[in-house]
């Protein structure tokens, strides 16, 4: 009975100790990855990036604003932190932890669509991505919001994380676990062309631009701590395509809700139907530009950057 119990008590050792060498070996090998999303993320954990002009938001900053233009127009440092498919109220966190250390900053870009800038989250987007980072108080805080179980799961349930990784994490951990880079790597400095496809087939349909109460909430405290470090800060309302923009029902109230913001250190650029709209050769659907399109719009927001 005795031997019984040593083995049984030496197999729950041993099963442990595989699981947490597991867990420890993941969330290591994905720290250290130094490209792509993840990059982006864990160079913002890691303190690694600081510029003066950061660009923020999902994919209508991702693949709408190009930084060499700028940098050019501006002649400061500029990156884009575009995270796609994840809009402000599952990146607040890693914006809040960028705000904490940044000395350099002195403009910060939010783009926001009317197709989802401030829409609030009912389900992560690519958890993959930021279940390395979960300890760190803001960006628990910030994906609690969105799903408080999984959270807590993951805060108090030993080795969930492991439930959670996906094969969408799996061409991260290998590049960082077989082609290490110390150095990180964002190539055009973060913003990510989407080609030169135009629009080609616009389905007739009406939808409503989400406005909610999270998203805002999130907004708030995060233009509060940038003015609070003398931060100028630009909400960037992204081109549509003029057709895609005439099925929003409610695109003023949404315009309305974002210009509520404005203030001494706060200025809304309303681009939503701007010069670049009427142009479906710009544009790869109603709100992402293909890579003709990003440049024009980038070269007519450095214009009016260059103004304030």
């Amino acid at each position: 009975m005795k031997k019984n119990i040593i083995k049984l008590a030496l197999l729950v050792l041993g099963t442990t100790l595989s699981l947490w060498f597991t867990q420890c070996f993941i969330i290591s090998t994905m720290k250290n990855c130094t490209s792509g999303t993840i990059g982006k993320i864990n160079a913002v954990m890691r303190h690694q990036i600081d510029v003066e002009v950061s660009i923020w938001g999902a994919s209508t900053a991702y693949v709408n604003i190009n930084p060499k233009i700028m940098i050019d127009t501006l002649h400061q440092s500029v990156i884009n932190m575009g995270i796609d498919g994840t809009n402000i109220d599952q990146y607040a966190g890693l914006l809040h932890e960028y705000l904490d250390y940044t000395k350099k900053t002195k403009r910060l870009i939010i783009a926001l669509d009317l197709h989802g800038g401030l829409e609030e989250r009912n389900s992560f987007y690519h958890l993959h991505n930021w279940l390395h980072h979960t300890n760190n108080q803001h960006i628990f805080n910030c994906l609690s919001d969105i799903d408080y179980q999984t959270m807590n799961k993951l805060k108090y349930v030993p080795f969930y994380s492991l439930t959670l990784f996906d094969k969408h994490a799996f061409p991260y951990f290998r590049k960082s676990l077989f082609n290490p880079h110390k150095e990180f790597d964002f190539k055009n400095r973060g913003f990510s062309p989407a080609g030169n496809m135009s629009i080609t087939n616009q389905i007739d349909t009406t939808i409503t631009a989400s406005i909610n109460a999270r998203p805002i909430k999130k907004l708030t405290a995060l233009l509060s701590k940038a003015k609070h470090k003398n931060i100028m800060t630009y909400l960037v309302i992204t081109p549509c395509y003029i057709k895609g923009l005439s099925q929003i029902k409610n695109s003023k109230d949404f315009i309305s809700t974002v210009k509520t913001f404005a203030c001494e250190n706060v200025k809304v650029l309303d681009f939503s139907n701007c010069s670049i709209s009427k142009g479906a050769t710009l544009f790869k659907d109603n709100t992402h530009l293909n890579s003709r399109g990003a440049d024009e719009f980038t070269r007519l927001l450095s214009h009016e950057l260059a103004l304030h």
